[in-house]
């Protein structure tokens, strides 16, 4: 029963953990967007999930907690849709996971899949609950036109049944031990307060700007020293985590979706199956076959495969990015286990906690693609931001190979 709760928790956590993003019809002032924005619930979901993990140790407080946020995350969905709330309980019910999943190498694997699966089938999800309505058009629809979300209320239910009943029948004493270091303690908040500030930044300026994301592209690179800076404070080899997060992010800044009719129900529904399929695949890889830099070799590929935009080669993007992707950010996170819950739960959630692309996706407006208007730019930009994605995963690879050899020695 443990593992079925691991599992739905997982799960739960990764789609709550999203952000509705900054207010861009707000405060135009730097300040104004620091505490306006939704980057703030994400940055408090990330303190209170690595928090919980370093510091709760008790099972009967840790089942408590999760009970908690799993009502308030269906509690929000059905009565006062609150981003922040769903952000903040999910990041609650990711710590508490991380501790229990602390049992067994298996545990943590199922951990690693079902939060992953939940992070990348989000969209997915939320389609499911505007059955007639493109997503684009959700923000504007009254309550009535939009419906009642049913997919994340069970689940919640699911959770609350499955933690309750584990923690009846499990032992209730504590978990094994957590590290609380002040090391830590600083490496979660240099990503925490790092990536909340340099998120206001690529916004505000933006609004500074006449042409919009233009080459901003490169707030990715300040990213990429807060993220090395973090893995290089934690203790012992703690830092692999972090770094098989740092690659997870910058791959999926290159990956691209595919567009799917919100009305064809199967057809969303198919897509979380291939999901679904491709993180199990590399989970149970990544269990028996572990080798972290196999799948960052992997994670790089699917980076170059963003050079490829024209018929027939985006059909190879497509394919590296709905099933390559999510398979290897899986086997790469399972093959750097064992790791402490805190780590663990830090490199998990900084594909959530760091919104500042690398590379910059344009999308549709109502009436017209943004992308007509930037051909003259796009190619370089897209060569430039898309190699500087894969040298990072590459050097993410290298200092993972430089932490399990030098620091695993002391």
């Amino acid at each position: 029963m443990v593992a079925l709760g691991v599992l739905l928790t997982g799960l739960l956590a990764g789609l709550s953990m999203q952000s509705g993003g900054i207010d861009i019809f707000g405060d135009t002032r730097f300040g104004g967007l620091l505490f306006s924005s939704g980057g703030v619930g994400v940055a408090v979901a990330l303190i209170l999930a690595s928090g919980t993990a370093m510091v709760v140790r008790r099972r009967s407080v840790l089942a408590g907690l999760s009970i908690a946020a799993a009502v308030v995350i269906g509690g929000s969905v059905l009565l006062f849709s609150s981003d922040s709330a769903e952000v903040v309980a999910g990041g609650v019910l990711l710590g508490c996971s991380a501790v229990q999943a602390n049992r067994r190498r298996g545990y943590r694997a199922l951990l690693i899949g079902s939060f992953l699966l939940g992070l990348l089938s989000a969209g997915a999800v939320e389609a499911l609950h505007y059955p007639a309505v493109p997503r684009r058009y959700a923000d504007y629809l009254t309550e009535s036109d939009m419906g009642t979300p049913m997919v994340v209320p069970v689940l919640c239910v699911f959770v609350v049944v499955a933690v309750a009943w584990a923690a009846r029948n499990e032992n209730q004493g504590e978990s094994p031990a957590t590290e609380r270091d002040i090391r830590t303690v600083a490496a979660i908040l240099l990503v925490t307060i790092g990536g909340l500030l340099l998120n206001v930044a690529f916004v505000f300026s933006m609004f500074q700007s006449e042409y919009g994301f233009g080459d901003r592209w490169n707030y990715g690179l300040f990213v990429v020293l807060v993220l090395f800076a973090a893995a290089a404070l934690l203790p012992g080899r703690s830092g692999v985590m972090v770094l098989a997060g740092t690659a997870v992010l910058l791959t999926s800044t290159t990956t691209s979706g595919v567009g799917i009719s919100v009305s064809d129900g199967v057809w969303t529904l198919g897509l979380v199956a291939v999901i679904a399929v491709s993180v199990a695949a590399g989970t149970a890889l990544g269990l028996r076959w572990g080798r972290p830099l196999i799948g960052v070799a992997v994670l790089a590929v699917v980076c170059v495969t963003a050079l490829f935009e024209s018929p027939p080669l985006d059909n190879v993007h497509y394919v590296a990015s709905l099933i390559v992707f999510p398979a290897a950010a899986a086997y790469l996170y399972v093959a750097c286990t064992p790791a402490a819950p805190t780590p663990s739960t830090l490199g998990l959630a900084i594909p959530v906690a760091i919104t500042v692309p690398m590379v910059v996706t344009y999308g549709w407006t109502a009436y017209t693609p943004l992308t007509s208007a930037l051909t003259d730019t796009s190619w370089p930009e897209k060569w430039l931001s898309t190699g500087g994605a894969s040298a990072t995963v590459v050097l993410a690879g290298v200092g993972m190979w430089a932490l399990n050899r030098y620091r695993a020695r002391r």
